[in-house]
């Protein structure tokens, strides 16, 4: 008997459904459920998610936390989480535009703060 090599598998990626995100998330929230969401949800290695015991293949690849991270940071979800837009309030997909960004910077560049910010530089790649 020869020794043939076992056919490999692709195994498809599980998509996340929606009860498999945190229920915080599924309903209209506030800047501290998401962190908390971001802090409950770390995962520091591959294993399980402790808070919702979603199997991660590498670090910080629980949706919960990653949805709650998009939100945070007022950015569209990831491809892969892109079917989770409908249902968590807040959320969007696609890509930021240069002129949506630009525009989110000289709003932030405007607020107040404790001291006078230094002017910004133009990112890499850009005139």
């Amino acid at each position: 008997m020869s020794a043939r090599p076992s056919p490999e598998w692709t195994v498809p990626e599980r998509a996340a459904a929606p009860e498999d995100l945190d229920p915080r998330l599924l309903r209209p929230t506030g800047r501290t459920d998401r962190l908390q969401v971001v802090v409950e949800h770390y995962v520091p290695g591959a294993g399980r998610c402790p808070g919702c015991g979603w199997p991660v293949l590498r670090r910080q690849e629980c949706p919960s936390r990653q949805v709650a991270v998009c939100l945070l940071d007022n950015r569209p979800l990831p491809v892969r989480l892109t079917h989770l837009a409908d249902v968590v309030p807040g959320a969007r997909t696609g890509r930021d535009s240069a002129a949506d960004r630009d525009e989110r910077r000289r709003v932030e560049d405007g607020l107040p703060g404790l001291f006078e910010a230094p002017v910004r530089a133009p990112e890499r790649g850009q005139p």
